[in-house]
């Protein structure tokens, strides 16, 4: 009896990790049922097993005085989310108090999800949170986060077009297209229009530039009688200059400080 007793202990402390591990899916908000917490914890275990990526979905009702940018970044420090050396890594934080979101970033997931990359998937699931579909906003976000993660491995990171390391994942569109194209056209037209001109000027060496008008005048057909110069007006025209001090066309991946000095990227909004 006592050795079954020790080997049960031991065998509670091995599954401890595993136990904890599991534990990506916080909903202390009240959101989910029993059967969909399974399931986005089974995406989630799947994503980590792929990706070598944590993933963790957290509600709340409220989360004090905080912000909820650094308050995502504490929960994910307090709870040692995060794999590998960098402790790579996403939370995902949901606060009913405020009807705020925001996605903390933390290790390799800063360069994986670009701020525009946040932004896209967000607006993929706001209106899920806003009807109160929380389950399929969450489904969603799972889903986007995997898909992302397969692209990186393939060489692809989502950002704002012109940004990236290999292209963007976001397909252009027609008018980009046509945009990139205009240029080109331009700069042939001119060369074109430039050997047409060059050629026609060497078709006219016979024709010499003339100092002044007066060989072009017949002798005694014109008299000056009287010149002056006379001033009219002046209109002068001012244009005010917008200057932008915002970040918005920027690429990568902002970042902020948690309450212990880590760095993380993030982006969030309300619905």
């Amino acid at each position: 009896m006592k050795k079954f007793i020790i080997a049960l202990v031991v065998l509670c402390t091995l599954c401890l990790p595993a136990l904890a591990d599991s534990d990506r899916v916080v909903d202390d908000a009240n959101l989910l049922s029993s059967w969909e917490e399974t399931q986005l914890q089974e995406k989630i275990d799947a994503i980590r097993d792929t990706y070598r990526m944590d993933v963790a979905i957290v509600t709340k009702n409220s989360i004090g005085y905080r912000s909820i940018n650094v308050y995502a970044a504490d929960y994910f420090e307090a709870n040692d989310y995060g794999m590998g050396l960098n402790k790579d890594g996403l939370i995902f934080l949901l606060d009913m108090g405020e009807r705020e979101y925001f996605t903390a970033t933390h290790g390799k997931a800063i360069t994986v999800f670009t701020d525009y990359g946040l932004d896209t998937i967000h607006s993929r699931i706001v209106s899920f949170l806003s009807s109160g579909s929380y389950y399929s906003a969450f489904s969603r976000y799972l889903t986007q986060v995997e898909q992302y993660l397969a692209d990186y491995q393939q060489g692809t990171i989502h950002d704002r077009p012109g940004y990236g390391y290999a292209g963007t994942a976001t397909p252009k569109t027609v008018q980009e297209q046509f945009m990139e194209i205009v240029p080109i056209v331009f700069i042939g037209a001119f060369v074109i229009a430039l050997i047409i001109t060059f050629c026609l000027k060497n078709q006219l060496k016979t024709v010499r530039k003339k100092q002044n008008a007066s060989s072009y005048i017949q002798q005694g057909s014109f008299y000056l009688s009287r010149s002056q110069d006379i001033y009219l007006y002046t209109r002068t025209t001012r244009r005010k200059i917008e200057t932008n001090t915002g970040s918005g066309g920027r690429g990568g991946s902002s970042t902020f400080r948690s309450s212990s000095g880590g760095s993380f990227g993030g982006r969030g909004g309300r619905f």
